[in-house]
């Protein structure tokens, strides 16, 4: 291997074909968000992984993946969901791609149930529960924000 090229794992059972780089990620994205162009939508790629931006008013949401190996979104109050999942197929990853914008989207627009510290979100028929992450529930179970 060369030193300028980066190793690429592609999961512990993904076959080679269905291993999704950041940029096949992005490609996705870049034809999911079509449907929440009201919600400004910025794509791009950062440190290896693709992302999106949904954002309105002082509401956002950010769904970032590396490609296969997790998925993630996280929003402005701090919670956040993140699924780990190299095994994943092409048309599998796209899935989850489509959901965790959706839910993304879904929050921004004011559809999440908040239950304590998680949030549940639903959209494409699945909900998402997001946490906000360990040192903050702390910290506000110690009355410290």
């Amino acid at each position: 291997m060369t030193p300028d090229r980066k190793f690429e794992w592609g999961g512990l059972s993904a076959g080679r074909a269905d291993f999704v780089t950041a940029a096949e990620a992005l490609a996705t994205l870049e034809g999911v968000v079509a449907a929440h162009a009201d919600l400004s939508p910025e794509t791009g790629l950062s440190d290896g992984d693709a992302f999106v931006r949904l954002s309105a008013g002082e509401r956002w949401a950010v769904v970032s993946t590396p490609g296969t190996r997790w998925f993630s979104v996280r929003v402005d109050s701090g919670h956040r969901v993140r699924l780990d999942d190299a095994t994943s197929t092409r048309a599998e990853a796209s899935m989850l791609l489509e959901t965790y914008v959706a839910v993304g989207a879904a929050y921004v627009r004011g559809e999440a149930v908040e239950q304590g510290d998680r949030l549940t979100v639903s959209a494409n028929g699945r909900s998402l529960s997001l946490t906000r992450p360990l040192g903050a529930r702390l910290r506000a179970w110690v009355g410290r924000r």
